[in-house]
């Protein structure tokens, strides 16, 4: 790796740490499986895109409110919002909340 990507003339790291190099394996698998070829668009059928109230509750608990405070300011229940979010993490195909984050925004809904 280099040291400083702006100037590969100041060296590189090398390093068989197996936590560093976990780190990078599963950074290069996330961005690969992330990828789209050269000049391609990205596929984005309409009935995947989220309405105008997920994408509010994505923004505030991307902000860092809880499920309550994001509930209260939504003006719906607590259940409601973990519904939403529910279903929002089954159409990105994400297991944790991280994940659909990260995937959210991957897609520009953030």
């Amino acid at each position: 790796m280099p040291i400083d990507p702006a100037n590969s003339r100041l060296g590189a790291l090398c390093t068989r740490a197996p936590g560093i190099v976990a780190s990078l394996i599963t950074l290069f698998e996330q961005t690969w499986n992330a990828a789209v070829p050269l000049g391609a668009d990205r596929p984005r059928p309409s009935d995947t895109q989220p309405t105008a109230a997920e994408l509010e509750l994505l923004r505030l608990l991307a902000s860092g409110m809880t499920d309550e405070a994001a509930a209260k300011r939504l003006g719906v229940s607590l259940r409601t919002v973990r519904r939403q979010m529910a279903a929002l993490m089954e159409r990105l195909h994400a297991t944790s909340r991280f994940e659909a984050g990260l995937k959210a925004a991957q897609q520009d809904w953030l």
